[in-house]
């Protein structure tokens, strides 16, 4: 038996912040994942795998935490089970609501549940207004992503699909966060992170919420050099040319720089560039 994997498992489930009654169930109790943690007993892929579900960690996420070894390119990491949740779809919105409301009712006491349930809705809401987020959930969730020590593929998607429900402040600490431990994400989280960044920047500007913006600017700067992230880039200089306009709106080289950075962007949706 490895060893490793019950102190990576440990690891992974104090980084999120979670007790081991709330990761037991049914399949497994608390007395086996408790001597799994400290090498004295072995667990079954059914019920490993039940066990990093609880705590919202794919397969390739704890291969990597156990083994540092970087996923390439064509990893099978599965993103459906993030995505699902930024559909556009009402109907299949309202379906899964129920899926993971009935899951709840079952599980109390797995937190996985509840989120699901708190981004569904906050998906919801985008569609029609009149589905809102109370306050409780929305207290809920920002705990949540506050209490965490490492981000995961779930927690990003999770921030990124809640982010108009979390205040100005909570939006600074968890982007801080982020990037501080940037260098420990995986390949395929990495484009996500420049994803909620790019989606931030535009709400800080409007809001007048301008002392974090120089450093996100440098983040993006240093992390969209290749050629892959040729939409990002443009992206950075048009949105750093918005900021700057901000500032000083008398930046005629700014207000240049938007008009002829809107061409660019014309052209995107005309070729129905998916981003």
């Amino acid at each position: 038996m490895d060893t490793n994997l019950g102190r990576t498992f440990r690891r992974l489930r104090k980084f999120k912040n979670m007790e081991i009654k709330e990761v037991a169930s049914e399949d497994i109790s608390y007395a086996q994942i408790s001597k799994f943690e400290r090498g004295q007993t072995d667990m079954t892929l059914t019920k490993f795998l039940s066990s990093l579900k609880a705590i919202n960690v794919s397969i390739e996420e704890f291969y990597h935490e156990a083994y540092f070894s970087n996923l390439s390119k064509d990893s099978l990491f599965n993103y459906e089970f993030c995505q699902k949740f930024e559909i556009e779809d009402k109907e299949k919105l309202h379906q899964l609501l129920k899926i993971e409301t009935d899951l709840l009712t079952l599980h109390p006491s797995i937190k996985r549940h509840k989120l699901n349930i708190i981004q569904i809705k906050s998906q919801l809401h985008l569609i029609d207004p009149n589905i809102q987020v109370n306050k409780k959930d929305t207290l809920y969730l920002k705990e949540y992503l506050l209490s965490i020590n490492k981000f995961c593929a779930y927690e990003l998607y999770l921030y990124s699909s809640c982010l108009h429900l979390l205040d100005y402040k909570t939006q600074e600490q968890l982007i801080q966060k982020i990037i501080s431990a940037e260098d420990e994400y995986l390949d395929f989280i990495s484009p996500k992170i420049l994803k909620i960044i790019l989606r931030l920047i535009p709400i800080f500007i409007e809001n007048n919420f301008l002392d974090s913006l120089p450093l996100l600017f440098t983040y993006l700067e240093s992390h969209t050099k290749s050629d892959l992230f040729f939409y990002e880039k443009v992206t950075t200089v048009y949105l750093k040319a918005l900021y700057e306009l901000k500032i000083n709106p008398e930046n005629h080289e700014a207000s240049s720089l938007l008009n002829s950075y809107s061409e660019v962007f014309k052209l995107f949706n005309s070729l129905e560039t998916e981003h």
